[in-house]
Formats: C-alpha cells, structure tokens, sequence
C-alpha cells in the first residue's frame, strides 16, 4: 500500500493561464451573443440560438475546468 500513488483530482492536462481566459471569454461571448438577436420562437433561427448559447456556456465550463 505503500507504493500506491495518490489520485489527483482534476484533469491531467491542464491550459496556460492565458489560454483557460481565452476560452472562457470566448464562450462568456458566445453566451451572450443570443440575447442580442431578435428571433421568433419555433423558428431555426432561435434554435441556432440556443446551440450557440449552450456552446458557450460549455466553453466557459471547459475553461474553467481546465485552468491551472
């Protein structure tokens, strides 16, 4: 039991500093963007809306999953 390496919680790889903040304000901006653009509901156009604004808020997530 002795040899048995602690398990780090959290990724193995992780960003930069300055990548993680790159890629949370990319996707703080994807998530926004939406609110700006007119749209009627049950149209393409608002469902394009809202998979943008989902993959920014996983982008905001992935970066800050992945900071140092």
């Amino acid at each position: 039991m002795a040899d048995e390496e602690k398990k780090d919680s959290g990724p193995r790889k992780r960003l930069t500093k300055q990548q993680a903040i790159g890629v949370m304000v990319a996707g703080g901006v994807l998530l926004v963007i939406p609110w700006f653009i007119p749209a009627e509901q049950g149209t393409t156009l608002q469902a394009g809306k809202m998979l943008v604004g989902a993959a920014g808020f996983v982008l905001l997530c992935l970066g800050s999953y992945f900071r140092p």
